[in-house]
C-alpha cells in the first residue's frame, strides 16, 4: 500500500481483544517512532510501555488526576464514576505513554520536541496500522498533568503527548469519509 493510501485509510479503532502483543512489534512500532524529524537532533522521545497488571496502576494514576477536581470523591455516584475511569486503562492490552523529555541544548525549544513526539504518536499510530493492529491515541487533562509525568516515572520538565491504545482488532470498523485539504488552503504565489 503506499503512504498516502496507508494515511487516508487509517483509522482509530477502540474494539481490540484481550491477546497481548509480543515485544518485538512494539519494538518494530517504537524504531518507526523515533524516524520523526527532530529539531537539533534532541533525541526528546520517551516512551512508556504499559501492559498486565501495570494497566491498573495507569487507571488509578487517571482516576486521581480526576477525584483531586470532584468536590466529593466518596460518593456513591463519583466511587463509580471514577471505577469508570480506572477500566479506561483496560480497553487494550498494551498503552504507551509518549512524551517529550526537555533538552539540556541551549538552542533547543520544547516546542520543536514536543512536536516530534507527536510526530512519532503519527509513526506509531501507521506503523501499528502496517503490522495488522488497531491504534488510537487519547490525551485529555491527565496528559498534561506533572503530576501524572511524576507518577509515570518520566524526567522532570518532559511533557507528555498522549496514550496510544495498542491491540489486535476485535473487529473491523468502516473506513471514515476523509475532507480534501481544500478548504484549508491558501496559496501565496506572487
Amino acid at each position: 500500500m503506499s503512504i498516502i493510501k496507508a494515511i487516508k485509510h487509517r483509522t482509530s479503532n477502540a474494539f481490540m481483544t484481550d491477546e497481548d502483543v509480543a515485544s518485538d512489534l512494539i519494538r518494530q512500532i517504537l524504531d518507526a517512532a523515533v524516524c520523526s524529524p527532530v529539531h537539533h537532533r534532541t533525541d526528546p522521545w520517551r516512551f512508556l510501555v504499559i501492559r498486565g497488571e501495570g494497566r491498573k496502576r495507569l487507571g488509578d494514576v487517571m482516576a486521581d488526576h480526576l477525584a483531586q477536581d470532584i468536590e466529593d470523591p466518596e460518593s456513591p455516584k463519583n466511587v463509580k464514576f471514577l471505577g469508570k475511569i480506572r477500566d479506561k486503562a483496560l480497553r487494550a492490552p498494551v498503552i504507551i505513554v509518549v512524551g517529550a523529555a526537555k533538552s539540556d541544548k541551549t538552542q533547543a525549544l520544547m516546542v520543536e520536541d514536543v512536536a516530534t513526539a507527536n510526530a512519532a504518536c503519527q509513526n506509531i499510530l501507521l506503523a501499528a496500522s502496517a503490522l495488522g493492529l488497531n491504534a488510537f491515541w487519547r490525551t485529555g487533562g491527565v496528559t498534561y498533568s506533572e503530576n501524572t509525568v511524576s507518577a509515570l516515572g518520566f524526567e522532570v520538565g518532559t511533557e507528555l503527548v498522549g496514550f496510544i491504545y495498542l491491540g489486535y482488532p476485535k473487529k473491523e470498523v468502516p473506513p471514515k469519509t476523509r475532507k480534501t485539504a481544500e478548504e484549508f488552503i491558501r496559496w501565496m504565489e506572487n
